[in-house]
């Protein structure tokens, strides 16, 4: 028996869940179908930063809008946690790319984000733990932090079933069904579902959801290692931070670990089903290298564990903000 809806969601990570939020808050009865269990894919081994600083405007705005209208005002907008903890954000950069960091900030400042750059020595005054080789001036955004991915997945999904939303896990899409040039549903390993809209939120599997409606999505798998150290009990406070003098990036992981992983190491590739969770070879040796020229208290760290995430990304590895 066909189950019938106004619209269906694939995937239930963040972006399926903020997009099912979103219908069903409007009023659509909506279905969210899930290949495995929610937050499962990406969502569950991200690294959950909550910032603003991006060269591009429009990742600007669309950061902006949703810091100061979800996670700022996160129970009353949608109810339940996310776990946001504002813990301040830093964007250092090489001393050579000085002037793109400042336009940035200017730009940042026009939307209305709470952010400037500041001195080295500002940056040892607010983080004392911090070294301040190799770079002369950061961008610092007080009200930024990082949230919790899997807690803000089943805060969406919780609201949208309140407004009668259905997820439907273990539940992998097989085939899109069309007539007349127009989507009319899926067909599943849980049966088929009839719909006049279907969006696509299956991260690293959507270059495979949009095969089955003879769309060419241009999407590769994106394989990223993220480590968990153990935080040295004589470290301060320091913020959410991006580094590219380190090519690393890292933040508190509440009060007792360090989320860190390097932006050079991450693999692209054409199979997300892989279930290897072996990170690459290099990648821890690397990552502290780099960590302990910025904390070099993390000497005194140790490992707690290490997650191996998938995701898609587009060719420019900017999101798709338009029909295509």
């Amino acid at each position: 028996m066909t189950q019938t809806y106004d619209a269906i969601v694939i995937g239930a990570g963040v972006m399926g869940a903020s997009i099912a939020f979103h219908l069903a808050e409007r009023g659509l009865k909506t279905a969210i179908l899930e290949r495995t269990v929610s937050a499962a894919g990406a969502t569950g081994h991200s690294s959950g930063l909550v910032r603003m600083h991006y060269d591009l405007a429009a990742e600007s705005h669309l950061t902006f809008a949703s810091y100061k209208n979800y996670f700022n005002v996160w129970k009353e907008r949608v109810g339940g946690e996310c776990g946001f903890q504002q813990t301040g954000f830093l964007q250092i950069a090489k001393r050579e790319h000085e002037d793109k960091l400042r336009g940035n900030v200017a730009n940042q400042q026009k939307i209305g984000i709470n952010t400037s750059v500041i001195s080295v020595d500002e940056v040892q005054r607010l983080f004392p733990d911090l070294q301040t080789d190799h770079f002369d001036f950061a961008a610092y955004e007080p009200d930024s932090g990082y949230a919790d991915a899997t807690l803000t997945t089943n805060a969406f999904l919780e609201s949208a079933k309140r407004n009668g939303a259905a997820l439907i896990q273990n539940c992998e899409v097989t085939g899109i069904s069309q007539s007349g040039g127009n989507v009319t549903g899926v067909t599943t390993t849980k049966g088929d579902f009839s719909a006049p809209i279907v969006v696509n939120a299956a991260g690293p599997w959507a270059k495979h959801v949009g095969a089955l409606a003879g769309i060419d999505i241009p999407l590769v798998t994106w394989t990223h290692d993220v480590a968990f150290l153990h935080r040295p009990p004589t470290l301060g406070k320091f913020p959410a931070v991006i580094d590219d003098v380190i090519n690393c990036y890292f933040r508190p992981e509440g009060s007792a670990l360090i989320l860190a992983a390097g932006e050079d190491e991450s693999l692209r590739g054409e199979a997300p089903d892989a279930e290897d969770q072996t990170p690459t070879p290099t990648f821890l040796d690397k990552l502290i290298d780099a960590m302990v020229q910025r904390i070099p208290k993390i000497e005194e760290s140790g490992l707690h564990s290490i997650h191996v995430g998938r995701d898609g990304i587009t060719p420019d590895q900017r999101a798709i903000y338009s029909g295509t």
